[in-house]
Parts: structure tokens; sequence; C-alpha cells
């Protein structure tokens, strides 16, 4: 059908993720959010299975700034509690809580001794004296020891190619080089506890019996007093008459927008609907890699296992998943009192096909018994696939110079990219919505009360 007369609004935001719904509700009551799902939230929403709830992909928020927390927890309805995370690493060398290179007092005392040694030889050499891979920037900032048997296997895991052919930029807000007397000091104590980046974090519980449950409930709170129009699938946007182009049902509309226009879309799906764009950037933008997610949501009836902590990340790169997240770890409610919810996230290539659903709960089923996280008398009574994609984005020599030309080409024509995937950038959710808060606020300013 022919698109009907253009509405208008003042500022456009595309997409209702945690950063597009931040940066709306910095810019107030003239914003309008387009969102093509049926509900707002992005990756940060949850769904119900029978009596289990379960994240689309795991969060715990982390507060780096003052300023963010104090914005979210004035929200209404967020239920935001403590919920420090506990995780664990799994090695062929043992167990040990993450961040690993802090407590090698868990891994086998011959393996300890090598890998000090390994580290004060590797500490010798400055951090970035000849880093020009992925692959180098793990082995300097961790050894080869520790490379050997968490770092480097994990990682082939996560990325799915070769480390030595990706960038060593963009994935360190969380790859920070440990503090050398730390590491001493947690191989000498089994139990050593050290704080890392993630030591404060922060979970949405509602009261029991409540519904919705999950990371939703904090999406839900970002979008109250949000105009939020869902289902709405942005098709084109054309900077030069501020009129964006979408479908809602089997119809065509446009809308205008006078003030700002801010976008968290895929930073190649934004280019290659935004009209004016110089065609060889959109091309190179097309051509960012990404990686996908498929979480496989296992609802289990039988007793809570214990000291599973919130997640376990696994070396072994015949398992299937990277990590498994045990989802009543961050609210009891997540799952009955006679059972537990088990997630088991698998990284897949954004241009691979991939094995059927089917097959890929198989797997993971054999593998998860594999661990003993699935124990004899365990039942599963549901099984769900949750596809992200993209889920993470995947950094290549001359990758950051394509992504600073997109973000240039478009603030250019008064298009502001926001969020984990507008920016092309590994970020955490805290951060995502630091910066849509930020956005929201500086281009409010620039317009007249």
């Amino acid at each position: 059908m022919p698109p009907t007369s253009p509405a208008t609004c003042e500022h456009l935001v595309l997409g209702a993720g945690l950063a597009g719904l931040a940066a709306a509700r910095a810019l107030g009551k003239g914003a309008v959010v387009l969102e093509r799902e049926d509900r707002p939230g992005g990756v940060a929403r949850s769904e119900r299975v029978g009596r289990w709830h379960f994240d689309h992909a795991i969060h715990v928020l982390y507060f780096a700034d003052d300023a963010t927390r104090e914005r979210v927890f004035a929200l209404e309805g967020h239920a935001l509690a403590a919920c420090p995370p506990v995780a664990w690493v799994e090695t062929a060398e043992g167990v040990a809580r993450f961040p690993i290179q802090l407590h090698l007092g868990g891994l086998d005392p011959t393996f300890v001794s090598r890998c000090l040694a390994d580290l004060e030889t590797t500490f010798a050499t400055p951090h970035q004296d000849g880093v020009r891979d992925f692959a180098t920037f793990l082995e300097r900032s961790f050894g080869r020891e520790l490379c050997r048997i968490f770092f480097a296997p994990y990682n082939r895991k996560m990325w799915k190619r070769p480390l030595e052919s990706l960038a060593p930029s963009g994935f360190q807000w969380n790859i920070v080089r440990p503090d050398l007397a730390q590491v001493r000091r947690g191989a000498k104590q089994r139990d050593a506890r050290f704080a890392s980046y993630n030591a404060e974090g922060w979970y949405p519980q509602p009261p029991p019996g409540e519904s919705p449950r999950g990371i939703e409930v904090l999406a839900r709170a970002m979008a109250d007093g949000v105009e939020v129009r869902l289902r709405h699938e942005l098709l084109a946007i054309d900077p030069s008459t501020r009129l964006a182009t979408v479908r809602v049902g089997d119809r065509i509309h446009t809308l205008h927008w006078e003030g700002s226009c801010v976008a968290t879309l895929p930073l190649p799906t934004l280019l290659a609907r935004c009209e004016g764009i110089d065609e060889g950037l959109r091309e190179a933008c097309a051509g960012l890699m990404r990686n996908r997610v498929r979480s496989v949501a296992l609802a289990i009836e039988g007793p809570r296992p214990e000291g599973t902590g919130h997640w376990r990340y696994y070396a072994d790169e015949s398992l299937v998943f990277n990590r498994l997240i045990w989802p009543h770890a961050f609210d009891p409610g997540m799952a009955p009192p006679d059972g537990f919810g088990l997630v088991a996230e698998v990284t897949e290539r954004a241009e691979d096909r991939g094995m059927p659903d089917d097959a890929l709960v198989t797997r993971v089923l054999e593998d998860a018994r594999r661990t003993g996280s699935i124990k004899k008398g365990d039942r599963v009574v549901a099984t769900r696939v949750f596809v992200l994609d993209p889920a993470y984005v995947v950094f290549r020599p001359g990758d950051e110079a394509v992504v600073r030309a997109a973000h240039a080409a478009l603030e250019a024509v008064g298009i502001h990219a926001v969020g984990r995937y507008g920016r092309w950038e590994y970020s955490s959710m805290a951060q995502v919505m630091r910066d849509g808060f930020a956005l929201g606020d500086r281009l409010a300013a620039r317009v007249p009360a």
C-alpha cells in the first residue's frame, strides 16, 4: 500500500533497547521511539517458559559512574537488588574463581609455579610493544601459560576465528593486565577473593510471584513514560528530508522529525537504510563482521544445584557452549522451588548457517551432562532457543577506520548512532545507558525549551 501522509515528532529514536530508551528519556516528551519488536528492551528482554523465566542474554548491571546509577535507581519499578556475581572458570588444570588470573590458588600447584614464573617474564615486557593482533594482546596481558589453559581456547570458542586475524583493540573494556602482586597473593590462597571490573552487580528481583522477571523488568522501567511505537520496522531514512519510512503490519508510514535523530540499529543495517551515504562506505560497513549467540534455555525439575556460581566459563573446546548460566542464582524467582533453569551460551559466526535448533539442544544436553551440570534424576521439561544477531561485534585490522568513517558520515547528516551495535563496539549494559543519557542530554540542550 502507498505511504500515508507523514506524521511529525520533535525527536526520533530508532530502537527501544536500553541505549535508545536512555536517549529518549533524556530528550523528554518530544521523543518518539520506533521499535520493530512487540515490546521494548532489545536484547534486554526475558521470556516465561512454563514456571521458568529466562533472559534472552544474561545481563548484570555494573555501574561505573554515579550519575548513571542515580538516574537508573530513580526509575519506578526497576526492582534492582545487589547481585555481586560469582563466576568460575573450568580448565584442564582445575577450577578457579573468575577472574582466573587473580585466583590461581584453586589450580594445580605445579601449574601455578610455572604460571608465576611465566608471568614474571611476561610482565617484564611493556604491554603494547609489538602487539598487532588479539592473540599477542592476550599473551602480553596474561602470559603463555594462562593463555594455554584458558584465554586462548576460550576466545577461540568465543570468536570462532583465528585469534591472530583479529585486531588487538575493541575487546578490552573487561580485559585488564593484572597487578603482579595481586596475582601472587591469589596464588597463595585457595579461597582468595579479589575485586574485578564486575565485583558490584545489580539485577532485578521483583517480589515473589510477580511477572515479568529477569532483565526485562529494568527495560520496562526504562520504557515507562516514553512514547514507544512497537512493531514499527524501519525501511529507509532520508536525512535530507528528515523522513523515516516504516512498515507497520501491511501498511507503510512516514514520520518526519524536526529536531534530532538517534539510531541504535546495527551500524551496517543503519547505513544500508540511510539515503545519501557514499556507496563505498556502505559496502565497507556491510563487510563488518559479527557473531551471533544462540542461548539454549533448559527448564529442569530437580534439586537446585549448589556451588555453581552465577555462571561458569569452559575452556574445553570439545564442549559446544562457552559458558553455562544459572538464572535462579540471580533471582530465586526465576524458577519454581522444585526446579532450576540452565542456559548454555553458544557463539556462532553470523555468516555460518549453524546447526538446527533440535540438534543444538541435543548437543547442549549431552555436554551439560558431561560437565555434571545436569545430574541423574534431573528432568528437562522444556527447552527454548533464543537467538541474538548481532551479539558480539568482531574486530579485524582496518575495521576501526571503517567504523569511524561511518560515524562521521552519519553525524554529518544529523544522525547520531548510540548503543553497542550503533557504535559497533563491545560495551556493557551500564555503558550503553550512560552513553544514551549523555547523547540525549547533549541533543536536548540544543533545542530551546
